[in-house]
């Protein structure tokens, strides 16, 4: 462990197996600092909560919990990174994820691309067009009609796009008040590499 949550960096080793914060003298388990560095690696290497609890023999509804608590501070890591960005996004662009083709029940959100660092924003849902019964008509609708601003065909965008779309089919289902927590996992996972993923991450959890 390198700071504690008060951010001072030295720390008693007690004779419990825990160590002490000689500043705010907070007490931090060994044990369990190592076993959350090691579930955050099976996240960051995109194993599921049930690969994760298999091989790190911990109960599935722990690591449920710790993977949820990941993807929350993800967020609020990625909205606080991108909320202090003052330039304009080189490019964005809108996209429709549909799964099962119902284009109805269909996720629709912005991608930006800020200086290659990809952001995305979730868009009003799309049961908004449900005047339009006609499937096809409204696919077309929406493909006339969406926000963009792309460069180039080989974009960083789309790259991303292809990125999420395999991210996304390891998942059978993901309910749809959720998919804002696996979107910016993605996300996560497309800007950073493994090792800087697994240092963010435990110094969010510290």
């Amino acid at each position: 462990m390198n700071n504690c949550s008060c951010n001072n960096n030295k720390f008693y080793t007690l004779a419990n197996n825990y160590i002490k914060c000689t500043k705010c003298k907070r007490k931090y388990s060994l044990k369990k600092i190592e076993q959350n560095k090691k579930i955050v690696q099976c996240f960051c290497e995109d194993l599921n909560a049930l690969e994760t609890s298999k091989q790190l023999d911990i109960t599935y509804v722990t690591v449920s919990k710790k993977f949820k608590l990941y993807r929350e501070l993800i967020i609020s890591y990625l909205d606080e990174k991108y909320n202090n960005i003052k330039n304009d996004p080189n490019e964005f662009d809108e996209y429709i994820y549909i799964k099962n083709e119902n284009i109805k029940n269909a996720q629709n959100f912005l991608t930006f691309n800020y200086s290659n660092y990809i952001y995305n924003l979730m868009l009003p849902p799309l049961k908004k067009f449900s005047y339009i019964e006609d499937e096809k008509q409204l696919a077309k609708f929406l493909q006339y009609n969406k926000i963009a601003k792309l460069e180039s065909s080989n974009s960083l965008i789309i790259n991303f796009w292809q990125f999420l779309e395999e991210f996304l089919n390891k998942y059978k289902g993901i309910d749809k008040n959720n998919f804002i927590l696996y979107l910016k996992e993605s996300e996560f996972k497309f800007n950073y590499n493994k090792k800087a993923q697994e240092e963010i991450l435990l110094k969010l959890l510290a």
